[in-house]
């Protein structure tokens, strides 16, 4: 693999050129680095042996210097905010100009912080401790009492000429605070030109330890002569090792199916991107693209119609080193492509790597499946308006069948024998069942064809009216309701009172020979990437054979006879249908006589 590629992909580090091994090294090398490396070695080593010898001293003598220069400046800021601060309430009080006010808020911000920072370096003097506590107060004190000017002053009635009090009592504070820093800051002054004298002490005594460290040198050149013997020794094992993972990796190079390159963006003078050159390219690099010889080539030369827009992301990408990944599809190449551009080496390289595959095949097969997909649904939609047509047609020749009907058994009631009048019975009751059945139908196909609304639907309530409205313990049946809590949902409410109205019916139709029938509702929540709701639907009915439970939820699919159970075999169906409409799913379980449980779900609204 080129040295080039391997740093794009990261498979090797950079900066090894092939002329860096060295098979041999001539012993009188190996001598003169020794040198250099002995005395550099010991120069460092005497510098360690002077730290070493009077650290703690000279260590703690530069942080009692640097403690007292951060004390000056801490004590020379409260004077200046305590001074800021007097300036702003004066100015305020004579002016009543709010842009007088900014010195005196910008002090009052700091000078808590500053008095914070002086006590917590501390001290070891107890005078100074004792002016210390002394001048907490006093800027305290001081600080509410041009807070109290400055309120004063924003009060009615105030008169900067008819009180001198204020301002005579604010200056004599701001005396004994400036009195107590000029104190505080000679004795840190002394201080100060008593620790530098130590510090400059303890100087002397490391510049003696460097001076003794000269008889240490003979040990550290036998020292060092061995590790720069073992580091040649080490350097040849780590070239070996590189030259052999350079041929595991140029392997895995070669067998990539994905293409790769390594280009140079070419930019015109108004740093716009027009064109780019191709460094290096993998093997699979031909078959992808089916450029042939690329290498040192531009775009242009080799795809002249090449579109601009390839130019321009290629161009962000070596201008901002963001990658990108997308697809586009290449015109004068005949093919999609799934890319992936980041940019390697420096900005002023302009050079970015690219690794591609050719996506022609996928996207010619989504746009075969878009088609179909859009075939499919024009049909489905053709044949509900053709299902809604016929079963609307289908309605007024059934009227004539049961009016009919209806007047021969009227009015030749009295003429027809048993036989005839169970045959005219027959016919009207076909004709009710079979108005039933396309009255289901066209419920539906409604359903499929009416668009949503969605809106927040309590289910207890909604539970709890379909139940209502049912009158399911009517003609003394016993019933046994036991419902769980329900959840809130996002849903189409008449839809969804459709879908309970359906599960109810179902659940006291196939009970009806337990006694008492008990049906209970519940709700369970899943979490995951598509939380959602699972409702269920529990009887003690007759229950289904479960090898047929995939059929009961199609049109007109019954496991049992009409003469057991009535019905049309589309209530299950509406169900799915309305489900499947919400982004829900819908399954039943059951075991012959045991009772059934019809279960759907719905997904769990949550906030983009």
């Amino acid at each position: 693999m080129g040295p080039c590629i391997l740093r794009a992909l990261g498979f090797a580090p950079a900066g090894h050129p092939k002329n860096s091994s060295l098979p041999s090294v001539k012993v009188s090398l190996e001598k003169k680095i020794a040198l250099g490396f002995a005395v550099a070695v010991l120069l460092l080593l005497g510098a360690g042996a002077s730290g070493l010898w009077n650290a703690s001293r000279f260590d703690s003598a530069i942080r009692q210097v640097d403690r007292t220069h951060e004390v000056l400046d801490l004590l020379d800021q409260v004077q200046t905010d305590v001074l800021a601060m007097q300036t702003g309430a004066r100015g305020f009080a004579l002016t009543g100009s709010e842009l007088s006010l900014e010195p005196y808020k910008a002090g009052a911000a700091d000078l808590a912080e500053t008095l914070g920072r002086l006590r917590r370096l501390g001290t070891d003097n107890p005078a100074q401790l004792r002016r210390l506590d002394m001048l907490g107060p006093l800027a305290t004190g001081f600080g509410s009492m041009m807070a109290g000017l400055v309120a004063d002053r924003r009060g009615p009635g105030f008169d900067p000429l008819r009180s001198p009090e204020s301002f005579m009592r604010g200056q004599q504070a701001v005396d004994q605070i400036v009195a107590s820093i000029g104190a505080m800051k000679a004795e840190e002054t002394r201080l100060l030109s008593r620790r530098l004298a130590e510090t400059q002490s303890a100087g002397h005594v490391n510049l003696a330890a460097i001076l003794a460290v000269g008889a240490l040198a003979t040990a550290l050149v036998a020292a060092a002569g061995f590790m720069v013997h073992r580091d040649f020794r080490l350097r040849r094992g780590a070239e070996e090792a590189l030259r052999s993972s350079e041929e595991r990796y140029r392997s895995l190079f070669s067998s990539l199916d994905e293409g790769f390159c390594v280009i140079e963006v070419m930019f015109d003078d108004r740093q716009r991107p027009v064109d780019y050159r191709f460094l290096e390219i993998s093997p699979s690099f031909e078959k992808q693209t089916g450029l042939r010889d690329a290498v040192g080539k531009r775009m242009r030369e080799l795809a002249p119609q090449h579109e601009s827009h390839w130019f321009e992301i290629y161009g962000k990408v070596a201008l901002t080193g963001e990658p990108t990944r997308f697809q586009n599809r290449a015109e004068q190449l005949h093919r999609w492509y799934d890319v992936y551009a980041f940019r390697i080496g420096e900005p002023r390289d302009r050079q970015v790597a690219i690794l591609f595959n050719d996506i022609t095949e996928r996207k010619r097969t989504e746009a075969d499946l878009a088609e179909r997909t859009a075939q499919l649904e024009a049909a489905n939609g053709e044949l509900e308006a053709f299902a809604y047509s016929v079963s609307h047609d289908l309605r007024a020749p059934l009227r004539h069948v049961d009016g009919f009907a209806g007047l021969l058994e009227k009015h030749s009631g009295g003429a027809l024998d048993e036989k005839g009048r169970h045959y005219v019975r027959t016919m009207r009751e076909a004709a009710v069942n079979m108005g039933r059945l396309i009255d289901d139908l066209l419920a539906f196909s409604r359903i499929g064809r009416a668009s949503l609304s969605v809106g927040n639907v309590a289910s207890d309530e909604l539970l709890a009216a379909v139940i209502r409205d049912g009158r399911y313990d009517a003609g003394g049946r016993a019933i046994v309701w036991e419902i769980a809590p329900l959840p809130p949902v996002r849903a189409d409410g008449p839809m969804l009172r459709q879908v309970w109205a359906n599960l109810i019916d179902n659940a006291v139709k196939y009970s009806r020979l337990s006694s008492p029938a008990r049906i209970a509702v519940s709700c369970s929540s899943t979490a995951g990437p598509s939380p959602e709701h699972v409702f269920c639907v529990r009887d003690n009915g007759v229950g289904f054979d479960p090898a047929y439970a995939d059929k009961l939820f199609g049109v007109f699919q019954r496991l049992h006879s009409s003469a057991q159970f009535e019905g049309t075999g589309i209530g299950l169906a509406n169900v799915r249908r309305i489900v499947a409409r919400h982004g829900g799913r819908t399954w039943a379980e059951s075991e012959s006589g045991k009772g059934a449980a019809f279960f759907f779900s719905l997904p769990i609204a949550t906030k983009s």
